[in-house]
Formats: C-alpha cells, sequence, structure tokens
C-alpha cells in the first residue's frame, strides 16, 4: 500500500510475515474451547444412550404385562374362588366382585408393573 504523508511518499506491506496466521496462544484458547464442547456433546450422548436403553427396557416390561392381561381377556378364566392366582406369563389376581358371579377385577403384576382391569368371568 503506498500512502502520502508529509510530501513524502511511505511503502507499507499490509501483510508482514509477523501477522500471517494465529498466534500460539489463541490456538490454544481454540483448542480448549473446542475440547470442552467435545467433552460436553459426548456425556450428552452417552447419557441419550443410557435413557434409550432404559426406555426400551420399561417398554418391553409393559409388554408382557399387557400381553398377559390380554390373554387373560380372551380366555375368560374361571372366578369360582374369590381370590384365584393364575399363571399365563405373570401372576394374575383374582378378585370376584361381591353380588355377581361373571366379574372379576383382575391384577397382572410383574418386574414392578401393575395393570388392574374389571375382566368376564365363566
Amino acid at each position: 500500500m503506498i500512502r502520502f504523508r508529509h510530501s513524502e511518499w511511505l511503502i507499507h506491506e499490509e501483510s508482514s510475515a509477523l501477522s500471517k496466521g494465529f498466534t500460539l496462544p489463541e490456538v490454544c484458547v481454540a483448542l480448549a474451547v473446542f475440547l470442552i464442547g467435545t467433552t460436553a456433546l459426548l456425556g450428552a450422548w452417552g447419557f441419550f444412550n443410557r435413557e434409550v436403553a432404559e426406555e426400551r427396557l420399561r417398554l418391553e416390561r409393559f409388554e408382557k404385562v399387557l400381553s398377559a392381561m390380554e390373554s387373560l381377556i380372551a380366555e375368560r378364566p374361571s372366578c369360582s374362588d374369590s381370590t384365584a392366582l393364575l399363571q399365563i406369563s405373570a401372576p394374575v389376581l383374582l378378585k370376584r366382585i361381591p353380588g355377581n358371579k361373571h366379574l372379576a377385577w383382575a391384577v397382572v403384576e410383574r418386574d414392578g408393573l401393575a395393570l388392574k382391569r374389571l375382566v368376564r368371568c365363566r
């Protein structure tokens, strides 16, 4: 670049050898920020994967309890006793409703989950 100053011509180079690139502290700060961000993203990714795996396990347990209840509904169990323990794929407790011999409360419990439904009996 050529500038005119006090009746003299000065020639300056805009890009000198010292002004090219980044300084060492700038590179170190940029790397530190990148590493902190990467570590945070990897931690979040691991947390997300653990939560997805736990949710799948909870869903599988719920599906097992639900299938046991559905098979109980389809079979129409005998409610001759006030309480009976049937083994379908999960323990089922049947409790007859007083005054009605064709209805009972069915409670299916498995792995900490429980479903309760009114079912028809034979």
